[in-house]
């Protein structure tokens, strides 16, 4: 193996909502770092292929942390893992990160595979010599102390805790009942109370009779909030449903909310 090289960078560190996983910002593209170096996009490849790249403390391999992969676009390159939860030190190297919170840097260990040097010019800077990194073989990213880049640091490590806040918004404490559940109940009580107004409308009608003005006025009433529920549904969907089923979700719910309220809005008319 060629001899191993370590850098950091300036980017922030995510976590998912699992305890022990996180994501991080381990490399930025065409920006040069205290070391002289200039990364390129693309450069960046695992050097275990398609198994991933380990998760070590402070560049010491004998210190295993935990695993991951890499993934990168443009601009960076991002390390993608998980802290082995199921150990004493991969907790503790969790937790370590986490109370540490924004002084804690990270770096990278690489094998240079491409190189060359060559002149630096960036946003009206003066211009520098530096090493253009072409290729490089990551073998392992690292919490460390301090790194070649002083900006790296940790925006946020979420914890189980916080996941469970998240899934009591999910199910209802009280009953247990969980929130998709409550919404097919709430569509069939709508479509019941619908089926159930257009028997009567049509009952009175055989009859040469209105509404009463108490049942009128409740119809009225549904139909009004069933408006504004609406208004409020289709913003939550067009700002927070997922992108494969944002359409299908969409063009499904306003069907059966706008045909709620023709059928109350026709009943009420009457």
């Amino acid at each position: 193996m060629k001899s191993q090289e370590w850098k950091s960078i300036a980017e922030p560190i995510f976590a998912s909502e699992v305890e022990g996983k996180v994501e991080a910002v381990f490399s930025v593209f065409n920006t040069i770092d205290s070391d002289g170096d200039v990364v390129l996009p693309n450069s960046i490849k695992s050097g275990y292929g398609d198994k991933g790249v380990a998760m070590v403390w402070g560049h010491d391999w004998k210190d295993v942390i935990g695993r991951g992969e890499i993934i990168q676009d443009n601009d960076k390159a991002v390390f993608k893992g998980e802290f082995i939860m199921d150990t004493e030190r991969g907790r503790e190297a969790y937790n370590t990160v986490k109370a540490m919170g924004d002084l804690q840097q990270w770096s990278f260990g690489y094998e240079v595979v491409d190189s060359e040097k060559g002149a630096f010019q960036k946003d009206g800077m003066e211009t520098q010599d530096v090493r253009y990194l072409k290729e490089l073989k990551v073998w392992e990213v690292s919490p460390v102390l301090v790194g070649a880049n002083q900006e790296t640091y940790t925006l946020a490590v979420k914890n189980a805790t916080e996941e469970v806040e998240e899934k009591i918004v999910e199910v209802d404490e009280t009953d247990g009942k969980r929130f998709t559940d409550e919404i097919t109940d709430v569509l069939n009580a709508l479509v019941s109370v619908t089926n159930r107004a257009k028997e009567l409308t049509a009952l009175r009608l055989k009859k040469d009779k209105l509404l009463s003005k108490e049942s009128a006025e409740a119809l009225s009433t549904l139909a009004d909030e069933i408006q504004e529920i609406y208004q409020d549904i289709d913003t939550m969907l067009s700002q927070a449903s997922p992108e494969e089923v944002e359409e299908e979700v969409n063009v499904e719910a306003n069907e059966t909310i706008k045909r709620t309220i023709e059928i109350l809005t026709e009943t009420v008319g009457i």
